[in-house]
Formats: structure tokens, C-alpha cells, sequence
């Protein structure tokens, strides 16, 4: 299909923030603002680089400094809808023409986002649920990543369809996700649209792409 999703893929799986929506510059802004007006803190772009990547629940209590994850998850929620995700342009493309391939080519998105949040965002967005086989948020999982344990619920669901790990391909913008892909057996192929750059990914020993219109031949 190309040189990045073989012809023995018989799954792809995407991470789901800064792979197939843009998150960095709304919800970095997101949490400053959360953070200024129920915690009086003021976050800088050094300690959210630090803890991105984190699952949500976590983040928001190293970010506003709190041991109460449920009372930062609901101040976030609070204004969520002020910050929205942007959807990258080449998603829904990208999607449509990986399920049309003409061969069997399950999709999924495994994201440390709650489901609450995922669930808000694809609807907001506009990105056609018909698409998406699989969808596990960090809702579903007590592991997160680079823990490859993140992936068991989804390497059930895969063994139910007899699908083996190494008939996977997993993408995501970070070290993480490809540590815990990688872990679990799983292709990888990072994206450069989040932190981490092409060098980095790299240096790794990780392939990437610049976004993942460049996934498949034609999009």
C-alpha cells in the first residue's frame, strides 16, 4: 500500500491527540487558563511540555499542582468548549482512504484522553464514527503509556479477530507511543505533529513522517 502500512496491515491504530487533531496550541492555552483562574497558578510552556503525553487525569494534577483529580478534571471540563481541538486536514481523508483500500483494514484510536473528552471531540469535529472499528481511552485501562499494558484490552479485541501484533501499525507524534507500541508488538510510525521532531524519532530508531497524509500513497 506504501512504505509505511504494508500489505500484511491488517490494523491501524492512531493515537489520538496531535496525530489526528491538533491539541498543543488549544489546550495548552486551555490549561493556563484553568489554571490561572481556579488554582491562581500561571503554567509555562516548559511544564506543559514536561508533562504532555500524560493520560488526562494525571496531567491536570501535575499541572494545577492537586491531588483531587476528579475536582481538575471538572474545572477543565468547566471550559473546554472555549478551547477547542482542531482537526488536521488530511484526518478524515487519510481515514477514508485507508477503509478503502479494497482489503480487509480495521482502524482504531487508542488515546490517553478520557472518553468524555474523545467522545466530545469526534463529535465536534465531525469525524465519522463509521470509520473507527476501535476506540479505548484512558478510561479503559488503569496502564498508560510507554507502558506497553496500555495495549491489552486492545490486543483482546485484536486477538478475538485473530489479528496478530505484528500485523499492526501504530501511530502517534511521541517517544511514548512508540515505546509502548513497540512493547507490545506493534509496528510503529511517529508523526512530527506534536513535540517530538523527525531528528528526535530518529535518534530513536523510530520512523516518522511529517503527518499522516504521508502514511498513504494518495490521500
Amino acid at each position: 500500500m506504501s512504505e509505511y502500512i504494508g500489505e500484511d496491515t491488517k490494523a491501524v491504530l492512531f493515537d489520538f491527540d496531535d496525530t489526528l487533531v491538533g491539541t498543543i496550541k488549544p489546550k495548552w492555552a486551555q490549561h493556563k487558563h484553568v489554571a490561572r483562574q481556579f488554582y491562581d497558578k500561571e503554567i509555562t510552556d516548559e511544564q506543559l511540555a514536561e508533562h504532555w503525553g500524560k493520560p488526562l487525569p494525571a496531567l491536570v494534577c501535575a499541572l494545577y499542582e492537586t491531588d483531587d483529580a476528579d475536582r481538575a478534571l471538572a474545572n477543565n471540563y468547566s471550559c473546554h468548549e472555549d478551547f477547542p481541538k482542531e482537526l488536521f486536514e488530511a484526518t478524515i481523508p487519510t481515514l477514508y482512504h485507508l477503509r478503502t483500500t479494497g482489503r480487509l483494514m480495521l482502524l482504531g484510536v487508542v488515546t490517553a484522553t478520557t472518553r468524555f473528552s474523545f467522545e466530545h471531540d469526534i463529535t465536534l469535529l465531525g469525524i465519522p464514527r463509521v470509520l473507527l472499528d476501535y476506540t479505548q481511552t484512558v478510561d479503559d485501562t488503569p496502564h498508560y503509556k510507554p507502558d506497553p499494558r496500555v495495549f491489552d484490552p486492545t490486543l483482546a479485541w485484536l486477538d478475538d479477530l485473530h489479528i496478530r501484533p505484528d500485523e499492526v501499525t501504530y501511530v502517534g507524534d511521541g517517544l511514548l507511543d512508540m515505546n509502548a507500541a513497540v512493547g507490545a508488538g506493534f509496528n510503529f510510525v511517529g508523526v512530527e505533529t506534536g513535540l517530538t521532531t523527525a531528528k528526535q524519532f530518529a535518534a530513536a530508531g523510530a520512523v516518522s513522517v511529517p503527518g499522516i497524509a504521508n502514511l498513504v500513497t494518495t490521500v
